[in-house]
């Protein structure tokens, strides 16, 4: 006959094992033990963190809702999470830690954790697992209240001018967003997009500009909540979130002082979800988003030495952009039954912009618009017919003086850059001729 004694060490749960004529102590596997021993402990660890949290002293609240992160964050954090939403599914301690902050300093940290919390992935729907679709449905719940109830308070913590408060916001409303197509919906309905002082949150203040102030800024939280709605990439929620240029014309126009996390997480969402046929956005509304200050932004990383991802990333949604017709820059009189008239004078504008000469980046984005359309390779070299050199500058007002020995290399490399440029335009021209004959084939 056996008895089994269970203890705790460091940790580690064993039993022993006690027979009649042999003593054996045996390691239990954490999987075979009741999980109720596991919840207790979980119980006992919230409860702490949440007394901690509710407290009036503000730094007892910092770091109970840090260790609350640390642990959601940890590799037991899922379990953690589900414990929470079972013994407090209405998450009442938050919401009186949120009444007891509102409006102070402390806010941030509570609306740090309720972020964490909304994006934890055992917080997601999955249809097969029952434990998650009752945590799911319970932080949809609580998501909706807020976007339900709090809203004045968030607006009021936009407007705090402490840059905490507002990007502790921006990542909460991100968060609620990042949950589905209905919460974005809703959210998108919902927030005020012509708030007061909101748009100047996507700006880099002139005393942030180098990077440890920067990390300080509400940029790139501003960032986040924009482009979280197009993540969830529901067509319908695109074609409505777009119109808010404003928005996303302070996301766009901010991407040339970007680091590069943030270039790539910005230009693969766009290519990802916006441009593509599956998105349903219009050309017109496609277009609105590239204007000529997002393209020029575009231009300058990709033409970046030893730009990287960034760089590439950069001249490859140039191509998309400007060869497509689809995306509203490129002319497709051809399509039936309604022709896409573009945008000409952008694409001519921006063609003039690039420096084709001495980075390849330029050089094959000028050819692929040409390519695409070869009249714009005629009306390019029509305002560019030798876009070679300053003929105003000192080095063509005396030619004698280029010849010297100490300018000569100077001359030099002049002549290469003529003959590059000759080659290109006469590379050009071809493709505007052959493009310009197989018209004439295809009407004959």
């Amino acid at each position: 006959m056996f008895h089994v004694f269970f203890f705790i060490y460091f940790g580690t749960i064993f039993a022993v094992v006690m027979g009649d004529e042999n003593d054996s102590e045996v390691e239990v596997e954490e999987s075979a033990v009741p999980k109720f021993e596991i919840k207790a402990n979980f119980q006992a660890k919230l409860s702490e963190l949440l007394h901690r949290i509710n407290s009036n002293e503000i730094k007892l609240c910092k770091d109970g809702t840090k260790e609350f992160i640390k642990l959601l964050k940890s590799e037991s954090g899922g379990e953690l999470l589900r414990v929470y939403v079972q013994i407090s599914s209405s998450f009442t301690e938050l919401l009186s830690a949120w009444k007891l902050r509102a409006g102070k300093n402390g806010i941030s940290y509570v609306m740090s954790l309720i972020s964490v919390i909304f994006s934890h992935s055992e917080g997601k729907y999955s249809a097969n697992d029952r434990e998650r679709i009752f945590v799911s449905r319970a932080l949809d719940k609580f998501a909706r209240l807020i976007v339900q109830e709090k809203m004045d308070g968030l607006y009021k913590e936009l407007n705090s001018k402490d840059g905490k408060r507002e990007k502790a916001v921006l990542l909460l409303m991100a968060s609620i967003v990042r949950r589905g197509s209905g919460l974005a919906s809703e959210v998108a309905k919902t927030f005020d997009f012509k708030l007061q002082g909101f748009l100047k949150l996507a700006e880099y203040k002139k005393r942030q500009q180098n990077d440890k102030r920067k990390k300080k800024s509400t940029r790139k939280a501003f960032v986040g909540f924009a482009m979280s709605f197009l993540e969830v990439g529901k067509p319908g929620l695109l074609r409505w979130v777009l119109q808010q240029k404003e928005m996303y014309s302070g996301v766009l126009r901010g991407l040339g002082s970007d680091d590069d996390e943030t270039l790539i997480y910005v230009l693969s969402t766009l290519r990802d979800r916006v441009l593509i046929e599956q998105s349903l956005v219009p050309p017109g509304l496609r277009s609105v988003l590239f204007g000529n200050v997002t393209l020029e932004q575009l231009v300058g990383i990709s033409g970046k030495e030893n730009g990287g991802d960034a760089a590439e990333l950069a001249h490859n949604v140039l191509v998309m952009v400007c060869t497509d017709p689809s995306n509203g820059l490129m002319p497709d009189l051809n399509r039936h039954p309604s022709p896409l008239k573009g945008n000409p004078k952008r694409l001519l504008g921006l063609m003039k912009k690039l420096k084709a000469v001495n980075i390849d980046y330029h050089r094959d984005l000028l050819l692929a618009i040409v390519k695409g359309r070869p009249s714009f390779g005629s009306a390019y070299l029509e305002e560019f017919p030798y876009n070679l050199e300053d003929y105003a500058s000192p080095s063509w007002s005396d030619f004698c003086i280029v010849l010297h020995t100490p300018y000569l290399y100077s001359f030099v490399f002049f002549i290469i850059s003529f003959l590059f440029h000759l080659l290109l335009h006469i590379y050009i021209a071809t493709e505007a001729a052959a493009g310009f004959l197989l018209f004439l084939w295809q009407q004959n």
